[in-house]
């Protein structure tokens, strides 16, 4: 089925839902689409956390309000693209994100290639971004030997 013929059966068959900035009091964006699968499928939402925001009025991420219905209040409107949608929502989560108080950044210099020189807020980051073991890490730290040879 072509992407086109997708979109216009979205809007046939969609219920419409809305998104609002909370903090500029502005409608942001409108999605289409009842079966909201385009919209976790985009901005990376989990179907609970969107249903409790449409159902019982909570907000997404501390800034975000979605609604099924229109909503007087927010008298402005300002349309942005989906893909600024996916920029804004990504730096939102990025302010959002809770570092433990006690992990140390990490310099991460990779001597084979300096393009992937790279700085991490904790070890746990660092494992998770080479998909190794954080206690394995902590013993090449502490040793100063060159982790996977490199």
């Amino acid at each position: 089925m072509s992407e086109e013929a997708r979109i216009k059966l979205r809007k046939l068959r969609g219920q419409v839902f809305y998104v609002y900035d909370t903090s500029t009091k502005t409608l942001i964006f409108i999605f289409d689409s009842r079966k909201r699968q385009f919209a976790y499928d985009n901005i990376n939402i989990d179907h609970r956390t969107l249903n409790n925001c449409l159902y019982e009025g909570s907000l997404y991420l501390n800034s975000f309000m979605f609604s099924l219905e229109s909503i007087s209040e927010f008298v402005y409107e300002s349309i942005i693209s989906l893909n600024e949608l996916k920029t804004l929502i990504k730096e939102q989560r990025y302010t959002q994100k809770s570092i433990q108080s006690t992990s140390k950044k990490l310099y991460v210099e990779n001597i084979t290639n300096p393009y992937l020189n790279r700085e991490f807020d904790s070890i746990a980051q660092f494992a998770n971004y080479v998909k190794g073991d954080r206690g394995t890490i902590r013993l090449y730290i502490n040793r100063t030997k060159l982790y996977r040879g490199k």
